[in-house]
C-alpha cells in the first residue's frame, strides 16, 4: 500500500484535490472504480477555459492500494503530511515567480562595438597553382570528338 509521505507531488495534488472535493473520504477511504473515475472527468471538466490545476488520471492508485475487485484505498493524509505538502507546493510556485522577477529587474549590459582596422589584403592565390588546376590540365578534354547523342541512339534503333 502507498502511503501520503511515499507520493509524487502531482499523486499527492490528486488525493487533495479528492479530500477537499469529498470529506468523506477521510473518514473512510475506500474508493470505488466508478468513483474515482467520476471525480477526474468532474475536475478535468471544471479545468476547461480555466487556468487551473491539472490532475492527472490516478493509474497509480488501482495498481498498488487495491483492496477488492474495484475498490482502492485512499493514501490519507495526516496534518503535518498536509502542512508538508502545502510548503511543496508553495515552493514550487515560489521560484518561478521570483525567477521572473529576478530577469526584470536585471540591469541590460550594452556592448559597444569598436571600429576595427582594415585588415591587410590577402595574396590572391593564382589558378595555375592550385591543385585543381592541375587535374584540369592534366585531364582528357572530352569535347574533340563532337557527336549527336540522338544520331547515336536512332543507329542503335532507340526512338527520341
Amino acid at each position: 500500500m502507498l502511503k501520503f509521505a511515499d507520493l509524487t507531488l502531482s499523486q499527492k495534488r490528486f488525493v487533495v484535490a479528492l479530500l477537499e472535493a469529498n470529506p468523506q473520504y477521510k473518514k473512510t477511504p475506500q474508493i470505488t472504480l466508478k468513483e474515482c473515475a467520476a471525480f477526474y472527468y468532474e475536475m478535468r471538466d471544471q479545468r476547461t477555459g480555466v487556468k487551473g490545476e491539472k490532475i492527472g488520471y490516478p493509474n497509480w492508485l488501482f495498481n498498488k492500494n487495491k483492496v477488492e475487485r474495484g475498490v482502492y484505498q485512499v493514501p490519507v493524509p495526516n496534518a503535518t503530511e498536509m502542512t508538508a505538502f502545502t510548503k511543496e507546493v508553495a515552493a514550487k510556485a515560489a521560484p518561478k515567480a521570483t525567477a521572473k522577477a529576478a530577469k526584470a529587474t536585471a540591469a541590460k549590459v550594452v556592448k559597444v562595438k569598436t571600429a576595427k582596422a582594415a585588415p591587410a589584403p590577402k595574396a590572391e592565390k593564382t589558378l595555375e597553382g592550385t591543385r585543381l588546376q592541375k587535374v584540369i590540365d592534366e585531364s582528357i578534354s572530352m569535347d574533340d570528338e563532337v557527336e549527336d547523342f540522338n544520331q547515336i541512339l536512332r543507329e542503335n534503333g532507340i526512338e527520341v
